[in-house]
């Protein structure tokens, strides 16, 4: 729909993405240049102001969008702890599993995006004191706690986070090559409904449903395309691939005023031996601390940007608690450079040749070089039972070896190697438009937050490019969406805005922040820059959208479209 009104055209598009200008005369050599209303001919201020426009449309619209959306009704992810993950803050303020969040720094806790965000804006090492509620045994009511959390960011996740994952539906969202579930024939969007029968409605559920049931064949009860249908597994019929190797462990967080932070241990550090005992995993190091004590120095060797590092430190008494600690969050090293940790003695890693410590370089016949251990780990378990060619780096070598996987006969199912989605619940509809605006206020504030972090960490390299998404994947994601009701679309199209908002702004030509650069930059140099070099400087830009499109759009497609 389009419509003129003193002398400027304006238009109504099919996607509510916020808006853009297009004016005349922005150079005295460009079309209606010589027009007296001509941009060019207007004072910096006017012009910058106009092309900020577009960018002001894309806020209003994400905030009328972010008021709208629990108005009209939208659902979102429970605010339930669905995992703790092993050594990070969350697990030592002893938040379990099942926990549901209720208040967070005295604010009430809609959705577990909400817990992510709020965190996820404020500096590492900042204190969240949050209310849980806890089930009580058998007919007891609900118990309500308070906890401390302070938050850490870690290599693998640079955002500040407290270590909990939210509480998941029995929904799978994907499925590793080679995974036990995949073997089974169960499918990316299968709703898992039961196990022998006994019906399950959280991840948690399903994973003890499985541990639960007998060694043998069993039974699913899923609902795919609509349909409800019997899925019969044999377990015995199924295989894992074993490879004898697996990632190191690495240093997440250190706390201040720790043992660990005095000895000079630092985030990133990947442990390559404690007492001796090379590349041990996260429960050997726990292992060692704990029979180290209060008492003896515990000798660390860490491996640091391709040098090993020797270090030594006393661990002392966490609170509440007998137990020695040195002052580190641990997690998996399974980021670049993609590294072996521990290797399992006689295992078919040891058989090829390859040791703990060597960095992989080419994986595959291809010889793909893997940006992480997922890609790794794709490569490996799509081979199934077929040897591997891998290439690793050793000291000043490189070395070939091709390794074959041990094939181990399986008596249960696993859900190990899928990834599930989370569990969404509806949230109450907002009746009051005063509460309705405030809610969309903070929302878009808090996104817009986020949303700039995370273009900062793409910048440093903080984040890599498969954090991404191109047209197909957005249109993937907003059909997912679409599914949890209308008013959880318009939340989702609000985030969106807000990213097309804060990419709009970036002082880069041809976006319209790089129009406002170019206005501050002729407005200290005094006069327009030429045409030619303009067309040049915006083509360069074209071009480099253009190939950036072009890769995430192909990402895209590598992820969604299983066949590729």
């Amino acid at each position: 729909m389009k419509w003129n009104r003193g002398g400027t055209e304006y238009s109504l598009r099919v996607l509510p993405l916020g808006g853009f200008i297009e004016p005349m005369g922005e150079h005295p050599d460009s079309e209606g240049g010589d027009d007296p209303r001509a941009l060019w001919r207007r004072p910096a201020w006017q012009r910058a102001t106009v092309f900020c426009a577009g960018v002001v449309l894309n806020a209003v619209m994400a905030l009328v969008l972010f008021v709208l959306a629990p108005v009209v009704g939208m659902q979102v992810p429970v605010p339930i702890v669905g995992e703790v993950l092993p050594d990070m803050p969350a697990a030592k303020a002893g938040i379990e599993p099942g926990d549901r969040i209720v208040s967070l720094n005295g604010e009430k806790v809609e959705s577990f995006e909400d817990l992510v965000l709020t965190v996820a804006l404020r500096s590492a090492g900042s204190p969240f004191e949050l209310v849980i509620e806890r089930a009580g045994g058998g007919d007891a009511a609900p118990v309500r706690e308070t906890k401390t959390v302070r938050s850490v960011r870690t290599a693998a996740f640079p955002a500040p986070m407290l270590g909990i994952r939210p509480e998941g539906a029995t929904v799978i969202d994907g499925l590793h090559p080679g995974s036990l579930a995949l073997q089974a024939g169960l499918a990316q969007g299968d709703r898992i409904l039961s196990v022998n029968g006994n019906a399950v409605e959280t991840w948690r559920g399903l994973e003890k449903a499985l541990a639960d049931a007998p060694a043998g064949p069993l039974v699913l009860a899923i609902e795919r395309d609509g349909k409800t249908q019997d899925l019969k597994i044999d377990p015995a019929e199924l295989s894992v691939y074993d490879y004898g190797m697996i990632y190191p462990t690495e240093i997440g967080d250190v706390e201040e005023d720790s043992p660990a932070e005095a000895a000079g241990i630092q985030a990133g550090d990947r442990v390559a031996a404690i007492d001796e005992k090379p590349w041990p995993t996260s429960q050997k190091i726990i292992e060692a601390v704990t029979a180290a004590g209060t008492d003896r120095q515990i000798r660390f060797t860490v491996w640091r940007k391709g040098r090993l590092v020797d270090l030594a430190c006393k661990a002392v008494k966490q609170e509440a608690s007998d137990k020695p600690r040195v002052g580190v969050a641990m997690q998996p090293a399974i980021g670049e450079p993609v590294q072996v940790g521990h290797v399992d003695a006689g295992g078919p890693a040891d058989k090829a040749g390859i040791r703990s410590g060597d960095i992989i370089l080419k994986v595959g016949e291809e010889g793909n070089a893997p940006g992480d251990w997922a890609d790794l780990t794709v490569v490996l378990m799509g081979a199934g039972d077929k040897a591997v060619p891998v290439q690793v780096e050793r000291g000043t070598s490189r070395l070939m070896a091709r390794i074959r996987p041990h094939i181990e006969p399986q008596e249960r199912l696993s859900m190990t190697g899928v990834e599930g989605q989370a569990l969404y619940v509806p949230l109450p509809r907002i009746q009051s438009p005063l509460v309705a605006v405030r809610r969309g206020v903070k929302r878009t504030l808090m996104t817009f937050g986020r949303v700039y972090r995370n273009v900062r960490q793409l910048v440093t390299g903080q984040l890599g490019s498969k954090t991404l998404a191109g047209p197909v994947g957005i249109v993937k994601f907003s059909f997912d969406i679409a599914a949890y009701g209308t008013g959880t679309l318009m939340d989702f199209l609000g985030m969106l805005s807000v990213c097309v908002a804060v990419l709009n702004f970036l002082p880069v030509p041809p976006f319209d922040g790089g129009h406002v650069l170019f206005v501050i930059l002729e407005k200290i140099k005094g006069s327009p820059f030429s045409v030619r070099l303009r067309v040049a400087i915006w083509v360069a830009g074209w071009v480099g959208v253009a190939v950036l499109f072009i890769l995430i759009t192909y990402q895209d497609i590598a992820r969604w479209v299983p066949q590729m």
